[in-house]
């Protein structure tokens, strides 16, 4: 399947994501630094410190994949150093003063779009490490995206408050990829049957599952096992264990049609906090 223009699309959204949301960032009096968010455990400044990581992690990992390497990022000799180099980096960017904290967060973050936007389009492919798996990187295009979106919506802290950013549509179209991977790390045994997103302001794609393999089938309508429906927003929340699945099924904003047996058998594997 061939993803590079939205792939393209998705660098060129977070070039100009990240430069608007500095300028929010700038903007911010020094108490907002301190609010909560809805990220329970981190204020805004440990959001945006989390950020500024990431755009050091992503550029690390994606510099190893371009040299043919799955090595650690950040020179990590094993999972548990990583995640102790994670933590202490994010922290110690978080309690820096407000003016170098958006500082850190625009050379981080400009330094892998950057770097994004250098990307053959073979380049996409190549395997690189991850603390969940093995993925291509274009999985980590297409989440540093997310993570500008959702964090964004974390800092306001308005947990029913939709998402609106200009590139939702292009995101929320990204879970295209993002199930299919994420369903291979995990998958259901024994599961096959065909399911199909329907956003029910945006995109429609299915993807096909059997023999712990998941198979994208491409965008428009297809013939499904079952069906899922919700807005772009809700289903990128969801996807990321912003909200319940149930919950959101109750209130009508989560629709699931077809085999409901097959539908609750995937949807853990699709819907989880990251």
């Amino acid at each position: 399947m061939d993803y590079v223009p939205e792939l393209k699309a998705t660098v060129a959204a977070i070039g100009r994501e990240y430069k608007r949301l500095a300028a929010w960032f700038r903007a911010f009096p020094e108490a907002d630094w301190k609010k909560p968010t809805c990220c329970t455990e981190w204020n805004a400044a440990k959001v945006v410190g989390h950020l500024a990581m990431g755009g050091a992690f992503f550029a690390s990992s994606v510099r190893n994949a371009l040299k043919g390497s799955q090595a650690l990022p950040l020179g990590a000799k094993d999972q548990p150093d990583f995640m102790r180099i994670r933590e202490e980096m994010a922290q110690e960017i978080a309690e820096l003063s407000p003016a170098a904290l958006v500082e850190r967060f625009e050379l981080n973050t400009g330094d892998v779009y950057g770097l994004f936007s250098t990307l053959k389009p073979e380049d996409f492919d190549r395997p690189t490490w991850h603390r969940r798996g093995t993925f291509p990187v274009r999985r980590l295009v297409v989440s540093r995206l997310n993570e500008l979106l959702l964090h964004e919506w974390d800092i306001r802290n308005e947990a029913e408050r939709p998402m609106t950013q200009e590139p939702l549509p292009l995101a929320a179209g990204n879970l295209r990829q993002h199930f299919q991977l994420f369903y291979e790390m995990d998958p259901v045994p024994g599961l096959a049957g065909t399911f199909a997103f329907r956003l029910t302001d945006g995109k429609r794609w299915a993807m096909r599952v059997e023999d712990k393999k998941a198979v994208d089938l491409g965008p428009g309508d297809h013939k499904a096992d079952a069906a899922f429906s919700a807005t772009g927003s809700d289903m990128l929340l969801l996807s990321t264990g912003r909200g319940s699945v149930e919950g959101r099924r109750k209130e009508g904003r989560f629709r699931v049609e077809g085999d409901e047996a097959k539908a609750s058998a995937i949807i853990p594997k699709l819907f989880f906090p990251l």
